[in-house]
């Protein structure tokens, strides 16, 4: 039977190896032919989304192409999830400092978009980072400020159904992160009632991967608080839950907690020890749980010491030592294929900061035109003035240098407003139009003074050599005249 569940257990990770493959196949020929880069956003953040499990350093790589082409775009809601799958990609490359900053970057997006849902998220993984990293107190703090978002009374009014519902859907989650903070803290009874509390609301909403889960941490809780009773309860209650959800790692743990129980409760109890201890470690090796695997070797090696069994308890510090060795071989591969990843998204940053450079250069080049030809405009419109043209023109000429002058300004101003007012579109606003208020005025009266001085100067110009071709004109009649004059009759 047990070559059978194993056999079908394979089978069915082959197909769902199989399915995966497909899907990121078609995700993969998608990508290749897209030419809108909100869609290839999507694509390459579902891609980072499918390698999560299988290829957390792949996933890296696209989630930060993702990343890059949402910032270029300014498109918000592509940069905050392709942020997300950063965070967990590194999370699962173990390096929890970058996992961290970039779920404080996503954090920082969501509150500037204010997301309830999202920010909910964001205080729940960082809370989660922070708890596995021991850093317990700021865990909870960040778990707490997911709870606050949830049970919120005064934003319940004012938000959708659809929201109200997402957010209540976390809010087992939530206090299950809580609890277990306080359990890792020894803050017993704060632990015991928010745990509690998830499984309410876990059986309310018929949730059994969460109902399993709590029944196990109240196990956890009672198991520390020398409740016996309650802690063998809760444990035995949440097994049928998490067998259900194949929840392997948490039946490992049930089991070790279990065994531990029964330890404490005396030597008639040993028998009950032994089996849920080697339940315990068969589970966890069998999955590769190489901590759990050493959690109950160490507890199986320490009871067959008490029993004088010595043999037994080598053997298992035999195999604690193996382990130990494969974490540390892990941990050496796990460095090196850090260090290969961290030099490809190093060199993805070179080359986006390129990428970069070569546009600021040529806006700078646009800026430098376009100050070049204020000036050679405005010449133009001193030349064309100095020449037998319409008024029309003259003014045309002048008109268009005035307007490029100012908006070159505004041009010029801008990106030093904008980051002054770290990109606030009321504050831009305000600013502008305090420029505005400035500008428009002498805009107008350069405007009429250039006008003016050009149409004027245009006009005596071409008046002034109207009068000297009439006077030229005049003299040469007159001389005509004068030579046909008769002389006088002698």
């Amino acid at each position: 039977m047990k070559k059978l569940n194993l056999t079908l257990v394979l089978l069915l990770n082959m197909l769902f190896a199989f399915t995966q493959n497909r899907k990121t196949d078609s995700l993969s020929a998608l990508l290749r032919i897209e030419k809108t880069d909100h869609k290839k956003i999507d694509l390459l953040n579902s891609l980072s989304f499918f390698y999560q499990d299988s290829r957390p350093d792949s996933a890296l790589l696209l989630a930060q192409s993702a990343w890059f082409l949402s910032k270029k775009n300014k498109d918000i809601k592509g940069e905050s999830y392709a942020l997300s799958q950063m965070a967990i990609a590194y999370k699962s490359l173990g390096n929890f400092t970058k996992s961290l900053e970039y779920s404080i970057a996503k954090l920082k997006i969501d509150e500037a978009q204010e997301s309830a849902k999202d920010l909910t998220l964001s205080y729940l993984y960082i809370a989660s980072l922070y708890a596995e990293s021991k850093d317990f107190d700021k865990g909870l703090a960040y778990a707490k400020k997911a709870d606050s978002i949830i049970n919120d009374k005064q934003a319940f009014i004012n938000r959708p159904d659809s929201i109200t519902r997402i957010l209540h859907s976390y809010a087992p989650y939530c206090l299950l992160s809580i609890g277990d903070i306080y359990e890792k803290k020894n803050m017993l009874d704060s632990a015991i009632v928010y745990t509690q509390k998830c499984l309410d609301s876990s059986i309310q909403a018929n949730n059994t991967l969460l109902i399993g889960t709590a029944l196990n941490n109240l196990g956890n809780i009672y198991r520390k608080s020398r409740n016996d009773t309650l802690a063998l309860k809760n444990y035995r209650a949440g097994l049928p839950y998490i067998v259900v959800n194949d929840n392997y790692s948490t039946y490992a743990e049930s089991a070790l907690g279990m065994a531990q129980v029964f330890e404490r409760m005396g030597p008639q109890y040993q028998d009950s020890a032994f089996w849920y201890g080697k339940q315990s470690f068969s589970i966890a090796a069998n999955n590769q749980f190489i901590v759990r695997s050493l959690n109950a070797i160490d507890f199986l090696s320490r009871l067959y010491k008490k029993k004088n069994s010595i043999d037994s308890a080598y053997a298992y510090l035999q195999m604690a030592g193996s382990l130990k060795d494969s974490i540390e071989s892990t941990e050496k591969i796990r460095e090196l294929q850090n260090m290969s990843t961290a030099e490809q998204v190093r060199q993805a940053e070179l080359e986006q900061q390129r990428q970069e450079q070569i546009i600021d250069r040529k806006e700078k080049l646009q800026l430098l035109f376009i100050g070049i030809m204020i000036p050679i405009f405005f010449l133009i419109s001193l030349l064309i003035s100095r020449r037998k043209v319409h008024k029309r023109l003259v003014e045309f000429m002048g008109i268009v240098s005035v307007l490029l002058f100012f908006e070159y300004i505004t041009l010029l101003l801008h990106p030093f407003i904008a980051e002054k007012s770290h990109h606030s579109p009321v504050i831009e606003i305000v600013i502008f139009v305090a420029i505005a208020a400035i500008i428009t005025p002498a805009h107008h009266k350069i405007q009429h003074w250039l006008l003016t001085k050009l149409a004027e100067y245009n006009y005596l110009k071409h008046h002034k050599h109207f009068e000297e071709v009439k006077a030229n004109q005049e003299d040469i009649t007159e001389e005509g005249a004068g030579e046909a004059m008769p002389g006088p009759v002698i």
